[in-house]
Order: C-alpha cells, then structure tokens, then sequence
C-alpha cells in the first residue's frame, strides 16, 4: 500500500472528534432555533416594507391600544366574499399583534344565526366591540372606525366640548366643502368627546365645560356675554379662540387683557405659498415640537387668511379677576421671509408688497398658547391653570383644508390638549390606507424642480453628449 495514502487515513480518534464537532453543532443549532421560535411566540414582530407603510399603526393608534386596561373583544360580521373582508381582517390582525388586550372574530351570519341574534345583528357588515359591560357597534365594517369604537367603549367618561353661537361662528353640522367644518365635528366625536353648542347670553358657560370653543366669528360680543366667558376663565377655564382677521373686534380687545393680542395685520409668505396659489395661502413652516399642540404634526399646517397672534405677558404680570400670568409660548410661526401686512387690500385682493413702516417682518406668530395662574398661586398643576390658545385662523379645520398637511393634527391635539388627553395626542396620520395623498409644494420648490428639470438636467445632457464627441473625434 503506498505510504502516503496510509498516511492520510484518518485515526479512530479523530472520527470520534469529527462525530461530536457535528452533534454539538445540530444541537446548538436546534437550541438557537427554539429560543427564536420561542421568542417569536411570545413577541410578535412584524417588518412593514411598503413604500407607505400601508400595514402600519399611526402613532394615535398606538397610543389607544398601549392605554388599555381592559380585554376588549370585536366581532365582525361579514361575508367572506365581502370586498372589505381582507382589509379588515388585516387591521384586526394588525391590532391584535400590538395588543394582547384585544381578541376577534370574522363571523358569517348564516353560519352563525344564534350569535348574530345574540347581538342584534341582522345584516352583513356590522361590527361590534365590547369592553366591561360597554358595547359600541357601526355599520359597513370600515377599518378606519375601529381604533375610535376602542377608545370610545375603553374610557368610561366623554367629556363636553362646547362651541360658542350667536356671533356668526362657522357651523361645525355644514357638510360643505368649503364653509363646512363636520369633519373637524367627526374627529372630536371620534375621540370620545360630546359636541354641543352654547349661548353666552343665555345660559353662560355649564359646570361640566372641558373646553370652550369660539370658532371664527363675525360679529361683536355683547358685554354681558364677555362677562360671563371671564368668569369661566377665572375659575381655571379651557378656551380655543380661533379668530379671522378683523372678526369680532370687542373679542379681540377682551384677550388683550390676558394677554393675547390678535393683530389687524394679514400674513403674505410669498416663499411658502403653495404652487400657483395666491400669497394669503401658505405653510406654516415654523412649529414647536415641544408645545403639547405641535409636537404630533408630521407635516406643516397650511393656513390661509392669518392673522397674528403675539403674546404680550411676561411671567409675574397681572391679569384679570386674580389670574397670574405663568408663560407663554408662540408655538406656530411663519417662515422668515414672510411679513405681517398693514394693506386694507390684502385680504380682498390678495396681491400686496412690503411696505417699510406699514408692515411688520416675519416669523410671525399664528399660533399661540398663554397659561395664567389663580389667584397667583404658580404651584398649582396645568390642568388647574387657565389656558387660552389662539389662532389667527379659523379655516385650516374647514372641510377644505382639515386634510392638508398637518392641519388635522393640529386641529384635534389643541382641543386634546386644552381637555388634558395627553394620551390622544399623537399622529393621526392613517398609513395603512391605500388613498391617494394630496402632493403639496410651496412656490419655491415648484421654481426648484422647474429649473432642475428644464435647465440642469439638459445641460448635464448636453454636456455629457460633448465629452463622448470629443473624445471620439479627437482621442480615437
């Protein structure tokens, strides 16, 4: 036999080493394999790679579902044929792996006759959620009205938010699209909240006020109904103004006195405005992310016909019936090249210039919050104090605007944040709906990406064309 193949034969010794190197390795791999299977059943992780993130959870969702405290159970009944079947199971899907508090079933009628009698259910498409005894139904089983029935049957109260009438404030019922505000009315309905109109003049403001709302209005205040809001502001009280340039003058003078001035000036933001539109309607570009207001919007706001609202107080300043002034904060601003304009034509025109003198140069604040102390006591919590938050606006929270950008974060977490629903306030931008969103860009973008498009680009042709001709012609 040749040598140095006896020589390459291997030794019992090293079979046996051989033999446990590969049992050790099957072992371990069997132990990693379990403790990731085991891993994986005991924490559900998901990786959501649409471009838009169409199988996600908004950060308000999230919100509500880590807020609950009970079992909530949802029952669906509905066709397996039914076009919205699959889009709703995946939403329930979506929500029971984030939640451990939430259990469903997809139910056909007619194989279950007993159960949808149980419950009422006579037809396809009603949905139910339960919680402790509470029960909310809708009907058409919508994926976009389940996260509100779970907030709605999970939190024993609603509270009252109240919108003053009589001065020609804007009409949160009008279903249209441009003097409407019933989208804004659904979304507050969707958190839980009881919508009703109040008459200062009549009634004054009830006990049970979480937050009072005055909503773009056209006329004066009588005295008596001023009288009757102060009072309400004295005692710790909850107030959202939202005033449109030269609304309500005897309003106007009335905040001044806590310090919250709503200027005569209109803002122009030529650089923000959006493509091809007038100058009296733009971004917002400027937003706090600290200001419990803001700090949910993942786009700017787009107001249109703005007036400024600066804050006038300093820490220590005396206020009316008792009230301290405790801080401030202007916490939606316009961008730098914007100005603050004095022209009486501005608002009807909607052409104008700066004007040395006359005008006041931007950021200008839109957007502004003033918290004030009872009887001077700045220890007592926030929930306690008075707070006012002024916009120099009424119509980004229109049918019309509410879906622009970031208007309907910013319409819902003010009123969120005045009622003291820190848990609401977050995003409520919905990815995982496949509806187009609106494409919004200002007027300088629209210039950027014209002179990208019709002059960089074919220059960057042009001369990449000479440098192959060139060296063609010349270096062959």
């Amino acid at each position: 036999m040749d040598r140095q193949a006896v020589a390459r034969t291997p030794s019992r010794t090293g079979l046996w080493v051989s033999y446990v190197v590969l049992v050790w390795t099957a072992v371990a791999l069997a132990v990693v394999l379990g403790l990731a299977n085991l891993i994986i059943f005991d924490h559900n992780v998901r990786w959501d790679l649409t471009p838009n993130k169409r199988f996600s959870l908004s950060d308000f969702d999230r919100n509500v579902l880590t807020s609950l405290t009970h079992d909530v159970k949802v029952m669906a009944f509905i066709r397996t044929e039914d076009p919205v079947y699959h889009e709703l199971d995946e939403e329930l899907q979506l929500v029971a792996s984030f939640s451990p508090r939430v259990t469903y079933q997809m139910i056909d009628v007619n194989k279950a006759p007993g159960l949808a009698r149980q419950y009422g259910v006579s037809s396809y498409g009603e949905v139910i959620v339960e919680s402790e005894g509470r029960r909310r139904a809708f009907d058409n089983a919508r994926p976009d009205e389940l996260i509100p029935a779970i907030l709605q049957i999970s939190h024993a109260s609603n509270k009252h938010i109240y919108f003053t009438v009589g001065h020609g404030e804007r009409d949160l019922f009008d279903t249209q699209r441009q003097l409407g505000y019933s989208q804004w009315r659904g979304q507050l309905q969707q958190n839980n909240y009881q919508i009703d109109n109040v008459s200062l003049f009549a009634s004054g403001i009830p006990d049970d006020a979480a937050v009072v709302v005055i909503l773009g209005p056209r006329k004066d205040f009588l005295p008596e109904e001023l009288a009757a809001l102060g009072r309400y502001l004295s005692k710790g009280g909850k107030l959202l103004a939202m005033i449109d340039p030269y609304g309500s003058p005897s309003l106007v003078k009335f905040l001044k006195s806590y310090y919250v001035d709503f200027t005569e000036q209109v803002v122009i933001d030529p650089a923000y405005r959006l493509t091809a539109g007038e100058v009296l309607t733009s971004q917002i570009p400027l937003f706090s992310r600290s200001n419990s207001v803001t700090r949910s919007m993942s786009a700017p706001a787009v107001f249109t016909l703005a007036r400024g609202v600066d804050i006038t107080g300093k820490p220590g300043d005396k206020g009316p019936d008792g009230l301290e002034f405790y801080r401030g904060d202007e916490f939606l601003r316009s961008s730098h090249e914007s100005w603050a304009s004095g022209d009486p034509k501005a608002i009807t025109t909607g052409i104008t210039e700066y004007k040395e003198g006359r005008d006041a140069r931007g950021p200008i604040p839109v957007g502004s919050e003033v918290d004030l102390a009872p009887n001077g006591d700045t220890h007592v919590s926030l929930d306690n104090m008075t707070r006012i938050v002024g916009f120099g606006s009424s119509e980004f929270a229109s049918n019309q605007f509410l879906e622009m950008l970031g208007n309907r974060d910013l319409a819902v977490s003010a009123v969120n944040a005045l009622a003291g629903d820190e848990i609401m306030i977050a995003s409520r931008e919905r990815v995982n709906q496949v509806s187009t969103a609106g494409f919004f860009v200002t007027d300088a973008q629209a210039r950027h990406m014209l002179y990208l498009g019709a002059m960089m680009q074919p220059a960057l042709l042009f001369g990449i064309a000479i440098v192959v001709f060139a060296r063609r012609r010349f270096f062959a």
